[in-house]
């Protein structure tokens, strides 16, 4: 487990920046979508809400029980960041659901659970002479 960056963190938490959840199907195809609900509790945790997931929600699943990696890509201007997490569990229940339900229930959906991540590594990804640098 590494610790997500400060300036990382913060471009996680900017509700405006998109964000891009890449997983892996069983298949072995690459699978991502956009999805506002991606945050950083602390700089040892991501989460994304289970909102509209289907395919993501098996591939989540499949990836968990096999102990592979998702990949998390925070888009700030011309600075991107990506973090490996390490896929944890899907909570259906409790303070870290029910505030972040509260807020989905704002957009007119509704909340299903909210996969939590443990970070892996931390990559600069933006468009610089530092993309691909290790941060974490």
């Amino acid at each position: 487990m590494v610790k997500i960056p400060d300036e990382v963190l913060n471009a996680i938490n900017n509700e405006k920046n998109p964000k891009i959840l890449a997983t892996v199907g069983a298949d072995g195809a690459p699978h991502a979508i956009q999805a506002g609900s991606i945050g950083a509790p602390s700089n040892e945790m991501m989460i994304v809400g289970a909102i509209l997931m289907k395919k993501t929600g098996k591939n989540l699943e499949a990836m968990k029980r096999d102990n592979k990696l998702a990949s998390i890509l925070v888009l700030d201007g011309i600075k991107s960041y990506e973090v490996k997490c390490k896929v944890g569990d899907l909570v259906t229940s409790g303070p870290l659901f029910d505030k972040m339900s509260e807020k989905i229930k704002q957009s007119g959906l509704t909340l299903q659970g909210v996969w939590t991540f443990t970070p892996v590594e931390v990559f600069n990804q933006s468009a610089s002479y530092d993309a691909g640098t290790k941060m974490a």
